[in-house]
């Protein structure tokens, strides 16, 4: 069972702890990290996460072993630190778009996932009527 840290409580984490509940078999969501515990409190509450830890700080919770997936759904400007963090920590990274808010951060975030041999992947759907 792969454990799932969502890092970022607004209206995008919605989609992605939608997603991962689909997946019940395979993964449980273990942790939410917010600036704003209580938000991530109310999605604890609104999806039923009883096991579910809440983090105001992404360093604490990527500390946990039972984590190896993150969602960073956080505003960009944060994504790079937030990713390289989770990195080196030894989780994978799945992080919304835009990947980061300058190429060099995008290089440090590259650069994390291969010193680290984590996978590093980019939100990027389309959607067609």
């Amino acid at each position: 069972m792969t454990g799932v840290a969502v890092i970022g409580t607004g209206v995008i984490s919605e989609s992605h702890i939608e997603a991962y509940l689909a997946f019940q078999d395979r993964c449980h969501i273990a942790a939410l990290c917010d600036l704003v515990p209580q938000k991530a409190e109310a999605l604890k509450e609104k999806y039923h996460l009883k096991d579910t830890a809440v983090y105001r700080g992404c360093k604490e919770m990527a500390e946990r072993s039972d984590i190896r997936l993150v969602s960073i759904c956080t505003p960009p400007f944060t994504h790079g630190e937030n990713a390289v963090t989770c990195m080196k920590a030894g989780k994978h990274v799945l992080v919304e778009k835009p990947m980061a808010s300058s190429l060099e951060e995008c290089d440090k975030m590259i650069r994390a996932a291969g010193e680290n041999n984590r996978l590093l992947s980019v939100v990027c759907q389309n959607r067609f009527k």
